[in-house]
């Protein structure tokens, strides 16, 4: 799957998000306005993997003065 948007608010304060697939292990690529994101603790995000995938920003995505654009490539 290539530029899904994940469910979530971007306000500023919220920090995570969800893709309502069972994502491959490792097969995640997320984008942060056309930037390429590093997971892992003490990155720009941690990941959990399951029946609906959950990413958490280290920082929340903000909404000003332009929202943030979040899209994710993932395998299945």
């Amino acid at each position: 799957t290539y530029r899904a948007t994940p469910s979530g608010t971007v306000n500023g304060s919220n920090v995570t998000f969800t893709i309502a697939a069972l994502v491959l292990s490792g097969s995640e690529e997320v984008y942060k306005n056309g930037l390429l994101m590093n997971a892992g603790a003490g990155n720009d995000y941690t990941i959990s993997y399951g029946a609906t995938t959950t990413i958490t920003f280290a920082t929340a995505p903000s909404n000003s003065p332009f929202t943030d654009v979040i899209l994710v490539n993932y395998s299945v």
